[in-house]
């Protein structure tokens, strides 16, 4: 089989929706032996963490790109279509060379199926271009590799030695794979470490715990990242308290690459990686008479830092809330953060097969002390043109939600 054009490589991608989530890394380890292992063949820093991962990628990378280092990347998700999850320089392949990974890897994909009898997923697709694209078609100096879900048992972890490895920090985020507690989930993300690699993390307590412990039986090392050296927040263009932790963390690698002689790292480097490093859809003012933000957050802890944002708007500013989410996200909980900031909620759907709609939040007794919106494109459009001074728009609850209003605005 060859994959002529883009519609082609899409159709292919699309096709292992059907394999729904893989997680083992069975099929994976077997798929890479048969691609003559690209990912041995990168400079990988490998990215696990419940919220956060997408930040300190951003962070990382553009410290990188101002000392002049090519960088891929792997983000997971993305707006947009599925190519713009790898990104080169953080521009978003082209159609043509996303035609190419597919086209290239195709065969191998049909040869490891036929032999397991079983499909590779999408997910494990998507890496499997991620790895061959850097590695082969338009090597890079370094590749940052954001892990889908958990660590251990991700996709991503056929990586057996990444330059660095990163769990940014944990909450209760697909607890049906990866268990039910903070300790649990942190063993499952803390499985990225690898023998000799740096594991750095700004986790504490329990959590950083449950790191540590897994760094240490695993035989890696453990880098604590306590805050930003002095003079440095101050820099930071992303916005939240959150972010300066997301910055330490991109700021302790790149320091460490540098004293391993991995990479050369100048301050300045550092100061205008910083200012430069953005990433659509964290608190992202997205229009500014009357002003709206977009913010992916989709788990409870993410909310709360969306809360924290909320509470630093002035007392007499009204602030409203266009609210969608999947519906195997805790809806309830993140909703009474969100009434508890002071908000009012609008509720809505969007065009995912996953995506709460109105029997959903009835079926639940949701809808109470909110209102279900069923247009929300037209609903933003009157609310915009309803005065543009003393309130704010806030989209948030899943991260294709905000991608959506995004496109809108």
């Amino acid at each position: 089989m060859r994959i002529e054009n883009y519609d082609q490589a899409r159709a292919f991608l699309f096709s292992k929706k059907k394999a729904g989530i893989a997680y083992t890394l069975d099929r994976m380890e077997e798929l890479m032996e048969q691609l003559g292992h690209p990912e041995r063949q990168i400079r990988a820093i490998h990215v696990a963490g419940t919220n956060g991962k997408g930040s300190t990628c951003a962070f990382l990378a553009a410290i990188l790109q101002e000392e002049g280092y090519k960088v891929g990347a792997f983000n997971t998700p993305a707006f947009g279509p599925e190519k713009n999850q790898l990104t080169l320089n953080g521009v978003p392949l082209t159609e043509e060379e996303f035609r190419m990974a597919c086209d290239e890897i195709v065969q191998a994909v049909h040869i490891v199926e036929d032999r397991r009898g079983e499909m590779v997923s999408e997910f494990e697709l998507m890496v499997a271009l991620t790895y061959h694209f850097f590695s082969t078609i338009h090597p890079v100096d370094i590749v940052l590799v954001e892990a889908g879900m958990g660590g251990r048992l991700d996709a991503t972890n056929v990586l057996t030695s990444p330059i660095a490895t990163i769990v940014t920090n944990v909450g209760l985020d697909h607890r049906q794979y990866l268990g039910d507690t903070v300790k649990e989930i942190a063993r499952e993300k803390a499985g990225i470490a690898k023998k000799g690699v740096p594991m750095f993390t700004a986790s504490s307590n329990e959590v950083l715990h449950e790191v540590q412990t897994v760094v240490q039986e695993l035989g890696a090392y453990m880098v604590e990242v306590i805050h930003l050296e002095e003079g440095l927040s101050e820099r930071i263009r992303m916005q939240g308290e959150h972010q300066k932790k997301n910055a330490a963390i991109a700021v302790a690698v790149a320091k460490e690459l540098d004293d391993r002689t991995i990479i050369e790292l100048g301050q300045s480097s550092i100061v205008k990686g910083l200012e430069k490093a953005f990433l659509a859809g964290r608190w992202e003012r997205v229009q500014q008479s009357p002003e709206i933000i977009i913010d992916t957050a989709h788990n409870v802890e993410a909310m709360q830092t969306v809360c924290e944002q909320i509470k630093g708007f002035p007392e007499d500013m009204q602030v409203e809330v266009l609210f969608g989410a999947m519906r195997d996200k805790p809806v309830k909980e993140m909703l009474e953060n969100l009434r508890e900031a002071g908000t009012v909620i609008h509720i809505t759907g969007f065009g995912s097969e996953r995506s709460m709609d109105l029997e959903d939040y009835q079926s639940q007794s949701i809808l109470q002390e909110s209102n279900y919106i069923k247009n929300p494109e037209q609903w933003i459009r009157e609310w915009s043109n309803q005065g543009s001074t003393g309130k704010v728009l806030v989209v948030t609850g899943s991260h294709q939600f905000a991608g959506e209003v995004r496109e809108l605005i």
